[in-house]
């Protein structure tokens, strides 16, 4: 972490079977992240935030089933976020926020049951909705949707017993605020 690494994230790092942090974060490392960091199923942490990373988030990532924390934010991923992440089931961060990526939001995240922080801030998901499943989020603390072009109404997120942080500005919604109360918290 915080070092001057350039080049790309060489895919032989897939290879280490038994790897269990994975922390490139805050250097210069460029190009797509290769499908064989999929093949990391012992990580717990993976942390490629503040580089100059592009390409997709890759679908094999779903394979790592005990990671906790994804954070790909402040980069140049491109493309649809993979619905498949949500067979994760440790996942409890996932930060993807100031990227480049589009299409949709996977109604399927709302499996996660444990994710506690979903931060999707500064990305263009197609003037899409914010799938009313998101209230299913039965741990999540923070949602950040911030500037993300979504367009639709508001779901109820008040049975979200937890939430103290929820940020849905700079996007095109309409209609009327839920009016149950939210969290005490919030």
């Amino acid at each position: 972490m915080w070092n001057k690494l350039t080049g790309t994230i060489p895919k032989e790092i897939g290879n280490i079977a038994t790897l269990k942090l994975l922390l490139l974060n805050g250097n210069n490392l460029s190009g797509s992240l290769p499908d064989e960091l999929g093949n990391l199923t012992k990580l717990n942490r993976f942390q490629v935030d503040e580089n100059q990373l592009s390409g997709p988030i890759l679908v094999s990532f779903a394979n790592m089933t005990n990671v906790k924390h994804l954070h790909m934010n402040n980069n140049s991923f491109s493309g649809q976020l993979p619905p498949e992440l949500s067979k994760l089931p440790n996942l409890i961060h996932l930060l993807v926020d100031n990227n480049n990526l589009s299409g949709y939001l996977p109604p399927e995240y709302s499996m996660l049951q444990g994710l506690r922080i979903l931060q999707l801030d500064n990305n263009n998901f197609s003037g899409n909705g914010i799938p009313s499943t998101y209230a299913n989020f039965s741990r999540l603390v923070k949602l950040s949707l911030r500037n993300c072009n979504l367009q639709g109404t508001v779901p109820d997120f008040s049975p979200i017993a937890n939430l103290s942080y929820l940020d849905l500005s700079w996007n095109h919604l309409t209609g009327h605020l839920p009016t149950n109360k939210l969290s005490d918290n919030i």
